[in-house]
């Protein structure tokens, strides 16, 4: 019976983290842009995107960024097979979680490793 409570409530929260990953966008999205485009080509240049990565709140910034994309990514894809469909909803469930979490993965490893 637990299980079936269980079920009935990862609906509506991956429903919710995808509203909230949305909002994060929007504000991630809008302060990439100003800094990049508002302040000029310089900040574009490969030293200057160093030199913020060495701030510890830009680098906090950029990982809830890609966390942010990455998961609102997948997990619309993953509404979308399920609208289609898809019969076997644990197994679609458990590959995309592993997607989800290598992709997560990779990508914090690349702005700890972007020297």
């Amino acid at each position: 019976m637990q299980n079936k409570s269980l079920k009935s409530k990862m609906e509506p929260l991956a429903w919710l983290f995808q509203i909230i990953t949305a909002i994060f966008l929007v504000f991630f999205l809008s302060v990439h842009l100003i800094i990049v485009h508002a302040y000029g080509i310089n900040n574009i240049l490969f030293q200057q995107i160093l030199l913020r990565l060495q701030n510890p709140w830009w680098m906090a910034f950029y990982i809830a960024f890609v966390v942010s994309v990455v998961y609102h990514g997948i997990n619309g894809l993953r509404g979308i097979i399920i609208d289609i469909g898809i019969k076997k909803k644990k197994a679609l469930n458990s590959i995309f979680w592993i997607i989800t979490i290598i992709l997560i993965g990779y990508g914090i490893w690349l702005l700890f490793n972007i020297r």
